[in-house]
């Protein structure tokens, strides 16, 4: 009997004619209909710069304010309550399990993008050591990437979910490039992973330092925005 990472009801699979014919084995939910129905996808409709869901296709206002420091990012769902406390308890409690909550959409998003090489942004070594774990990386299964070409750097700072939008704009380069980065990043297309953009600064970080590896083009996509 399986049940719910969320809500701990019983889960009930559906199948589907197509897979009574093929006569394979039902695929597990992990997470139940009502569930999976609170987290808000972004729709076409977004700001095409940040991926912020709006209701038309223009620059939203925040990426005009980042003037010539254009990026690129895709989100794959708003960041309202069932995310928020998704990320609590997963991110911040450390609940390691509820990475498959968001293995399936992740995998289905990474699809659709087009890109060379993946890097997911690290975490400091002190997030590391408390939490044991890297929330995006947890959400890959079978996907290649390279983790170790940022390294973060221990400026002492408090986290970033614990700053203003002003604090966070004003945050020091956090990373700089492993040694044998160039030889990875050279003429390549690159993604960049993270969990949740808010303001775009710790990707735009990340940008930079990506791009002074040799990368032909960064690009970025966040699991909620």
């Amino acid at each position: 009997m399986t049940h719910c990472l969320l809500c701990h009801q019983v889960l009930h699979p559906q199948m589907t004619l197509t897979q009574f014919w093929r006569w394979q084995p039902l695929p597990v939910p992990v997470v139940c209909q009502r569930c999976e129905q609170q987290f808000e996808r972004i729709t076409e409709m977004h700001c095409p710069q940040c991926g912020r869901q709006q209701t038309n296709m223009t620059v939203c206002h925040d990426c005009e304010r980042w003037g010539e420091q254009n990026l690129r990012n895709h989100a794959v769902y708003t960041y309202n309550d069932a995310m928020k406390a998704y990320m609590q308890q997963y991110k911040f409690q450390g609940d390691y399990a509820l990475r498959q909550v968001m293995r399936e959409p992740l995998r289905q998003a990474l699809a659709q993008q087009t890109y060379d090489v993946l890097v997911p942004i690290p975490v400091n070594q002190e997030t590391w050591q408390t939490r044991g774990f890297n929330q995006v990386t947890g959400w890959l299964q079978n996907q290649p990437f390279h983790q170790a070409l940022l390294v973060t750097i221990d400026h002492k700072d408090q986290p970033q979910s614990a700053k203003t939008r002003q604090q966070r704009l004003r945050t020091q380069q956090p990373f700089s490039l492993a040694p044998n980065a160039a030889t990875v990043l050279k003429n390549k297309r690159v993604l960049l992973l993270d969990d949740v953009y808010t303001t775009g600064r710790t990707l735009r970080h990340a940008t930079a330092q990506i791009y002074l590896g040799g990368a032909k083009a960064v690009t970025s996509l966040t699991l909620a925005r």
